[in-house]
């Protein structure tokens, strides 16, 4: 009898233990939860930052469905928007991480990769949106907020509030992190106008990076214009090719070198948290995330990006001559970089050029038109309803009053003769429309909301035009990959603003664009390149001072 109650007491005791250790781990374990979530903001509410240090010590995914348990259906759909897809992984790329000793990525990625999916308008859009906040300092009042799709800002890069600082004139933009998915997304910022006093302390050295990189040799597009290299023979249209891959390689400022500690964090983080990496931008910022994508063997996606396939042979990126067209198409028409454009871009189409063209009197050498990889192209022609009328830019000289919704309508505004059902884009699964896009946070300013047209980005972005010009119809004939509107008045500068192009996506009601290849694209036909080095007598001769 004794013994029975020994056993009994000692039962209740045990069991009374357990109790006790269960509740005070399970409040531990949201005291965890809690502490990341309120104590290790980056920005409060908008962001999260928590060091590597700290990131050993927590379990992610527990913490993930923890904070699951408090969404609504709503709000769990939005962070599932971000499509990827699996792809063949370029046999360039694998190569390369064997003989380069990463076994990690070649393992990881031997069979297939992940990338993003540009038939997914959600994965498109927000890409874009990460492009447009590249312009804008962190949490401005006109930054697009994704928090609730499941971004936040990692690390922002080049931004000081000190214009005067060095930091502050250098390439910009932000690395942004998806938790849940596993995801970098690297978004680079672009052209910021010299025009009329604007663009901030970034503006000069933008201008700069886009002459080096775009221009056939030195930014010598007549006879008017001065170097900025001494690559140029003194012959109009002969340049020393030697010259210009050292030069492409170590000009000062170059964006491209100062990315490569980025690059080099980003790389660290995908071989050892077993992150995917991508990279996007918008012009400028699209062929730089170009650049970077073929130089740590990434996807990337641009939007309205300048030719940079030249630049990539010239800097190295690319190792195939022009003359070997089948060893190109082999190679690089399978390597995941996207580049979405319009057909009223005359960037994206390399058609900023001649005396007539807003590029030449800005100061801006924009020669280049040929891309590496796959290209999507919306046809204005084929935009069904086209609301608002976007495509009929202003004729005011104010560059602040540029909003193209204000604008009567001038000229035609074609569609399709072929008459199609009513926003196609529904009739493929993959290609549902931006309805969904409507509901991403805008956080206004004081001014009207107008979203995306009438903010102060606006202002800052790549307005290379002092006032509207009359492209000339005979310039250099437009490469056959491209198929310029039928209304010549929507060839205009305000088609390369990146509000534009959100504003353009948004409405979208025609066909989703097909992917095509350049891979017979020619840029700087009518000049002749010479082998050889530069000597140093004449590396400096001519030469403009760099900003």
């Amino acid at each position: 009898m004794f013994n029975k109650k020994i056993y009994n007491v000692l039962t209740i005791y045990i069991l009374t233990l357990l109790c006790a250790i269960a509740i005070v781990y399970a409040d531990n374990q949201d005291d965890d939860i809690n502490n990341i979530i309120t104590n290790l903001e980056y920005i409060p509410k908008k962001g999260y930052m928590i060091n590597m240090k700290d990131l050993r010590n927590y379990n992610l995914d527990s913490i993930i469905k923890e904070n699951d348990k408090s969404k609504t259906k709503e709000q769990l759909e939005k962070l599932s928007l971000f499509s990827t897809q699996s792809i063949k992984t370029p046999d360039i790329w694998l190569d390369e991480w064997n003989k380069t000793g990463k076994k990690v990525l070649y393992e990881r990625y031997k069979n297939e990769m992940t990338v993003p999916n540009p038939k997914s308008n959600e994965t498109v859009y927000q890409l874009l949106i990460m492009s447009r906040n590249a312009y804008v300092p962190p949490y401005a009042d006109d930054w697009v907020d994704l928090t609730e799709y499941g971004w936040d800002i990692l690390i922002p890069f080049g931004w000081s509030d000190d214009s005067n600082d060095r930091i502050a004139k250098m390439v910009r933009g932000y690395i942004f992190e998806n938790v849940r998915n596993n995801i970098l997304v690297v978004s680079i910022k672009g052209t910021s106008a010299g025009l009329f006093g604007i663009g901030g302390p970034t503006a000069e050295n933008d201008r700069y990076n886009d002459n080096m990189m775009f221009s056939c040799c030195c930014a010598v597009v007549d006879r008017i214009w001065k170097g900025i290299c001494g690559c140029h023979s003194g012959i109009f249209n002969v340049c020393e090719l030697g010259c210009l891959r050292d030069e492409s390689r170590n000009y000062k400022n170059s964006y491209f070198v100062q990315l490569q500690p980025i690059l080099e964090f980003v790389e660290k983080y995908r071989i050892e948290k077993n992150y995917e990496v991508f990279f996007t931008g918008h012009s400028l910022g699209g062929s730089l995330a170009s650049l970077s994508g073929l130089s740590e063997m990434a996807p990337v996606m641009t939007y309205e990006a300048p030719g940079e396939a030249q630049f990539a042979r010239r800097i190295g990126l690319i190792k195939t001559e022009l003359h070997e067209v089948e060893k190109y198409k082999e190679i690089y028409n399978n390597v995941p970089i996207y580049h979405f454009g319009n057909n009223g871009d005359p960037i994206f189409l390399g058609k900023c050029t001649g005396i007539t063209s807003s590029c030449y009197y800005s100061g801006f050498a924009m020669e280049t038109k040929c891309h590496v990889g796959k290209l999507y192209m919306f046809d204005l022609d084929k935009n069904i309803s086209n609301p608002d009328d976007p495509d009929n830019p202003d004729d005011d000289d104010d560059p602040i009053d540029d909003d193209p919704i204000d604008d009567e309508p001038v000229g035609d505004n074609p569609i399709d003769d072929n008459p199609i059902d009513k926003n196609p884009i529904n009739n493929d699964p993959e290609n549902n429309n931006f309805e969904n896009t409507k509901s991403y946070k805008y956080i206004p300013t004081k001014q009207k909301q107008r979203i995306f047209l009438n903010n102060k980005s606006s202002i800052y972005e790549h307005q290379l035009y002092i006032k509207r010009s009359q492209m000339m119809k005979e310039e250099n004939e437009m490469d056959p990959s491209f198929t310029p509107p039928s209304n010549p008045s929507k060839l205009n500068m305000l088609h390369h603003r990146v509000d534009y192009v959100i504003d353009l996506v948004k409405k979208w009601e025609g066909v989703w664009p097909t992917e095509f290849y350049q891979d017979e694209c020619r840029d700087c036909e009518n000049w002749n390149f010479l082998e050889g080095d530069a000597s140093e007598e004449n590396i400096d001769e001519g030469r403009i001072q760099q900003p």
